[in-house]
């Protein structure tokens, strides 16, 4: 049994097959993940930008046992994280080994805690699933079996939830007073393409000033966000990102999508040819997805939150006709002011993440 370092494109593709061999066939899951990667391997991707990542597996006898990437960022100089973590069930000898090259990396680089479900960036995806292994995922939303997490015993756990919404209108008939009192005094518009970058950039700044105290979060550059957006509009409309002003002044955002997983077969890994789909179905998607909300400190009192909700409803009564649930993105239980505000909302728990973290030092 041996660490290899994946460099050559033999090795790469391997990875990835072995990716689709436990996350694809005979699973519920769509993978969302498959796409960066192959960018990543292609060098097609700012994913790497100002971070160290090694690419492994651990074979025995030229079969690859478990996987996944190792990434540092002096950004987050505390964690060494093990990003897009993959394993065949019970080879704990094997995800030892891996965890084991974690631990001395991280060291090496003056870490003191190994996080293991952050895939580089919260933007690029937090958690590994918990619950809900039967059903097909979300868009960007986590996928693994159940037995992953029993490789992590005795690591703390940081719990998040997704919620669900089974009417989008009834929820927002209940608040239409409160929507009537506050949006008369902000505008709010949608992403222009036309002004891509100065538009992308407004998306950075409110990123980094609403989320600059998240666990796990860390300042985003204009160009990463320019080309994660970039490939997100390929399949996103420009509605699907709204800001919020108070006069000149962005104060917030929201970002949705429909679920573009219900165009996808369980198994699949998404690509191209949901492209196509997306423009042959676009009616039959019944699912919106909150991805992310951002409001400045001073203006989460005010009932921003609920507010860019309404204004997605909006948007998918006049052009969404066959969209009638939502559902959002994980939200951190500790977050105690996004967790409430969803179950005040929402009608339900949707699925459980859970993220792993432990002492090096």
């Amino acid at each position: 049994m041996k660490i290899i370092q994946v460099t050559s494109k033999k090795e790469q593709k391997k990875y990835i097959d072995f990716r689709k061999e436990i996350l694809g066939k005979n699973t519920p899951f769509v993978d969302n993940d498959i796409f960066m990667i192959k960018d990543l391997f292609k060098g097609k991707t700012s994913f790497t930008n100002g971070k160290q990542v090694d690419v492994v597996y651990v074979e025995e006898a030229g079969k690859i046992l478990c996987e996944g990437m190792i990434v540092y960022t002096e950004k987050l100089p505390e964690y060494i994280q093990l990003s897009f973590f993959v394993s065949r069930e019970n080879v704990p000898e094997a995800v030892q080994m891996l965890l084991d090259t974690v631990t001395e990396t991280g060291k090496r680089y003056g870490c003191t805690r190994m996080v293991v479900g952050l895939n580089g960036h919260v933007n690029y995806g937090l958690g590994l699933l918990a619950s809900g292994y039967e059903k097909k995922n979300s868009f960007a939303a986590a996928i693994n079996p159940a037995y992953f997490h029993g490789y992590f015993k005795g690591f703390e756990e940081y719990t998040m939830s997704s919620y669900k919404i089974a009417r989008i209108s009834d929820q927002m008939d209940r608040y239409a007073a409160l929507f009537r009192k506050v949006e008369k005094n902000y505008t709010f518009r949608t992403f222009d393409k036309k002004h891509f970058e100065r538009d992308a950039k407004v998306y950075t700044d409110l990123n980094n000033k609403c989320f600059n105290r998240h666990r796990y979060y860390y300042p985003r550059t204009y160009q990463e966000d320019i080309e994660m957006l970039k490939e997100l509009f390929l399949f996103m409309k420009e509605d699907s990102l709204i800001f919020a002003y108070d006069g000149e002044e962005p104060v917030a955002f929201i970002m949705w999508y429909p679920d573009y997983n219900e165009l996808a077969k369980p198994g699949e890994a998404f690509g191209a040819k949901h492209f196509i789909r997306k423009i042959l179905c676009k009616n039959k998607l019944e699912t919106a997805k909150v991805m992310e909300y951002g409001v400045l400190e001073e203006y989460r009192t005010v009932g921003m939150p609920l507010v860019l909700i309404h204004q997605v409803s909006l948007i998918v009564k006049e052009k969404y006709p066959g969209i009638t649930k939502g559902e959002t993105s994980w939200v951190m239980d500790q977050n105690e002011d996004s967790a409430g505000f969803c179950r005040a909302v929402c009608d339900d728990v949707n699925k459980r993440f859970v993220v792993y973290e432990k002492e090096i030092s």
